[in-house]
């Protein structure tokens, strides 16, 4: 099962890489991560672990909010 949250996360973070120019290599290699790994995370089969979130904010140069909006409140 898909959690809605991380499919919007991976719909935004695909989103935000396709807008900075970046293929799946390119910002694996940037990132310091597998393409794969990135790619799984955008199609939402997997969930990424903290460390993996900041360092595509940091390569990307985007905050979360740009990537999720989340209130627990309306969840």
């Amino acid at each position: 099962m898909k959690y809605p949250v991380l499919i919007e996360f991976g719909k935004n973070l695909r989103a935000e890489r396709v807008r900075r120019g970046y293929s799946l290599e390119k910002l694996g290699l940037a990132s310091n991560l597998n393409p794969t790994h990135i790619g799984k995370i955008e199609r939402a089969e997997m969930a990424p672990t903290l460390l993996t979130i900041i360092s595509l904010l940091e390569t990307l140069e985007i905050n979360f909010s740009d990537l999720i909006k989340y209130d627990y409140k309306n969840k």
